[in-house]
């Protein structure tokens, strides 16, 4: 009984608080022109106990180094204590990326420790924890930082990547391809007639898929239902999360989504895989295609895609910033590491800089039906400016060289390596013919 009566009282002390509930009443009300938050309802202000618990564990996998920032116990006693956190609908231990050192040097948005008390949940912990980009202000003239920041990544680039008219006729390996550029293509007409262009939306998708589990890396395999996402998004904790968690699935082309492989179309200039002609089977492959989806202030921190590949995103509904460096850019003067830094953090950290010192950098504001070109080994971050819904596939070719590309299989993938050689002088030999 009394566990029931802690955890009703922590669950109610937030909108009974008087802080909370004058800044509800006004602040969110007065913040409903801001395309990035939406007034929030009690009914959506908590996650439950359980769903609590499905984030934290996928944020503990996709971050574990931040795992070691707070805990102060042995893995089985932090594990004991996570679970009764669950128990009590309390937040679990976990510090979010922008608590690093030199991730953060100072709050998104301008609060005070009356507003911080009015978040506390249970046991001390505060509900937003080090999240810190509250959409509540104190008054009307109040401007977060990533107001300020994505009011600026809105407008056009002026180091942009080229604008290609796509052309049905458009050969395999198009110039840029073969000179290994970035570009976008914009006029696709197969693009322009994807059933994806509305079934891949992400309220669609909810209503379609929203009780089926969804991935949000490959490299862990943490799912959620697209529900209990949706559901985050719309909570406290989702929708002030400086990094929000956004899901990766390589895997909706298996199971009972597969029939959106059926709503598009591979552009035909990108039509042409090494891996594919090679290993047929697409289970042997490493993973190539995803479905992305992810809120504002989500993305993808400074990477160079894996084992050689090219890659084509495009967008089925949202906005994206994107930032590519050319192959060889020295990855300590961008401030690429691992573990990513965040991407909003990075724009709003290094962007100024980055571009200052790398004038060949390309930057690219991408809007729906348009498609980004990817070239094989350039390093590249991409923001979400609001919530966002991508199709992606990698895919290999002899450009910019067959060389290069054994040599990343080889260094990513060295199992694969010597069947992808001997796969591709049977089925390509022409290849190897010089």
């Amino acid at each position: 009984m009394a566990k029931a009566q802690k955890n009703s009282s922590s669950r109610s002390r937030l909108t009974e608080n008087p802080v909370f509930s004058d800044l509800l009443g006004s602040e969110i009300r007065m913040s409903k022109a801001r395309a990035w938050c939406e007034p929030i309802e009690s009914k959506t202000l908590y996650l439950s106990g359980d769903e609590r618990y499905e984030v934290w564990t996928i944020k503990a996998a996709e971050r574990p180094h931040l795992l070691d920032v707070c805990s102060t116990d042995s893995n089985h006693q932090q594990e004991n204590t996570n679970e009764d956190a669950a128990d009590m609908n309390e937040i679990l231990a976990l510090t979010d990326g922008c608590d690093v050192s030199g991730w953060r040097k100072e709050k998104f948005v301008r609060t005070n420790a009356e507003v911080l008390s009015a978040f506390n949940v249970g046991s001390g912990c505060v509900l937003l924890r080090r999240e810190t980009q509250l959409p509540i202000v104190l008054s009307s003239i109040a401007s977060s930082a990533w107001d300020s920041l994505r009011d600026r990544l809105f407008q056009e680039p002026c180091t942009t990547a080229s604008r290609q008219l796509y052309s049905s006729n458009r050969a395999l390996h198009p110039w840029f391809e073969r000179e290994n550029v970035p570009v976008i293509l914009d006029g696709c007409p197969a693009i322009d007639k994807w059933a994806a262009m509305k079934s891949c939306r992400f309220d669609n998708l909810v209503q379609r898929y929203g009780d089926l589990e969804w991935r949000f890396s490959d490299t862990h395999g943490e799912t959620i239902t697209l529900k209990t996402y949706q559901k985050y998004l719309r909570s406290i904790e989702g929708s002030t999360d400086d990094a929000p968690l956004a899901v990766y699935d390589s895997q909706f082309g298996g199971d009972d989504r597969s029939s959106l492989l059926d709503d598009y179309t591979v552009p035909s200039c990108f039509d042409s895989d090494l891996f594919a002609s090679a290993i047929p089977n697409e289970d042997d492959r490493p993973p190539f295609r995803w479905l992305l989806i992810g809120p504002a202030r989500s993305g993808t921190g400074l990477h160079i895609d894996p084992v050689g590949t090219h890659a084509w995103v495009t967008l089925i509904e949202g906005c994206k910033r994107w930032i590519l460096f050319p192959a060889g850019t020295d990855p300590e003067a961008i401030h690429m590491r691992d573990p990513q830094i965040p991407s909003a953090i990075w724009f709003r950290d290094f962007y100024d800089q980055a571009m200052r010192d790398h004038a060949d950098a390309v930057e690219v504001l991408q809007r729906p039906g348009e498609t980004v070109f990817v070239p094989a080994g350039w390093p590249h971050l991409v923001l979400n400016l609001e919530l966002s819904v991508a199709i992606t596939h990698n895919f290999a070719t002899e450009y910019p060289s067959l060389f290069l590309l054994n040599k990343a299989i080889a260094q990513a993938e060295p199992e694969l390596a010597g069947r992808f050689e001997i796969a591709l002088k049977s089925s390509r030999p022409d290849l190897f013919s010089i």
